[in-house]
């Protein structure tokens, strides 16, 4: 899955990747974005780039005992057949930017938090999809970000991460209303090994009210014996 990224682009460096984006004025970088927070997303209107905030996590249309209220992930095994997803998926996908994520690794009882990005530092872009949804009479969009299996970068780690759109056509596809089914499943798949790099970073990352500061410093590594 995916519960933590970190927006830290500034604007020429998404410029340059996405040329004939329509940036907004209020530019908020944050290295600890959380589900239930706003979070900036690229969609198409008309043919046309934007780049708006929308808030992190889907309501449940159906919940039982087994699900949780709000959904942050929608895996993409599963993604044309659930009731929550299914109609997004064909209509309204969308792209997260950002830097990195994280994910914690396990370590005896403790947890150690990872930062994942990009081999040679690009912007990463992951996929998702975005519907609207009222509450207290007022409308608001939220997105989802898509997972797949782990690819062997991160297999150690955890054994879901982020969809990643990594070339200019795939993102052009996801974002386009005539992709076809198959062409989305295709890029719904783990990029591969030697596409992104981790390292452990501070516990800091643990408290979701610090969102600047030194959560991207490196951490000595874990040690473990076997």
């Amino acid at each position: 899955m995916c519960g933590r990224y970190s927006f830290n682009l500034k604007k020429d460096d998404l410029k340059v990747q996405l040329p004939e984006i329509l940036l907004p004025e209020n530019w908020l970088q944050n290295l600890n974005i959380c589900p239930t927070e706003e979070a900036l997303t690229i969609f198409d209107v008309n043919n046309l780039l934007q780049l708006s905030r929308m808030r992190w996590g889907f309501q449940n249309d159906v919940i039982s005992k087994n699900e949780m209220a709000l959904c942050i992930n929608a895996r993409s095994e599963t993604i044309f057949e659930k009731m929550n997803f299914k109609n997004a998926i064909l209509s309204r996908r969308c792209i997260l930017p950002a830097d990195s994520f994280y994910e914690w690794g396990k370590y005896g009882k403790a947890k150690i938090p990872y930062r994942i990005l990009p081999f040679d530092g690009s912007v990463l872009f992951m996929a998702g999809i975005w519907k609207t949804f009222e509450h207290n009479q007022s409308l608001y969009s939220a997105f989802v970000i898509v997972t797949t299996v782990a690819s062997e970068d991160l297999s150690d780690l955890h054994n879901r991460m982020p969809v990643l759109l990594d070339t200019p056509k795939k993102r052009e596809s996801w974002l386009s209303a005539g992709t076809p089914t198959v062409e989305l499943i295709n890029m719904m798949k783990p990029l591969p090994a030697g596409y992104l790099k981790k390292y452990p970073v501070s516990n800091l990352i643990n408290n979701i009210k610090i969102k600047s500061g030194d959560l991207h410093t490196p951490v000595n590594s874990p040690l473990t014996l076997f």
